[in-house]
């Protein structure tokens, strides 16, 4: 399936707010600072990233393309696919949705390509 990329999606934190509420998803918000970025990975969880502030790019572990993202655009992750944000110069924050509320050690579990059953 990959990495779907919607770029420029949102203007505003109410659009963003009102895209989690249609789909039916719950909210938090992620910072991340400088950092060279994960290795690839997969989450259990459908991920809905959307790009506060900053940019950094993510790679597509099914295309092994890196796209870029920035501030306004959205990124969906499907449950289980192969992925890697990448690096870091000062900060990206990210308004994350995910399907059911995790609690903090549950929240975005990486897990390695050879632990995938897909």
């Amino acid at each position: 399936m990959g990495l779907k990329f919607y770029k420029q999606f949102f203007t505003t934190q109410s659009e963003v707010l009102a895209d989690i509420e249609k789909n039916n998803t719950w909210p938090t918000t992620f910072v991340s600072g400088a950092t060279e970025g994960p290795p690839v990975h997969w989450h259990k969880d459908e991920v809905h990233a959307y790009i506060m502030e900053g940019e950094t790019d993510f790679l597509d572990g099914e295309t092994n393309i890196r796209t870029a993202v920035s501030a306004g655009d959205k990124i969906i992750v499907p449950a289980g696919e192969l992925h890697a944000e990448g690096a870091i110069k000062d900060r990206v924050v990210y308004m994350l949705a995910l399907p059911e509320p995790r609690l903090p050690e549950d929240f975005l579990a990486m897990f390695i390509p050879e632990e995938r059953t897909k």
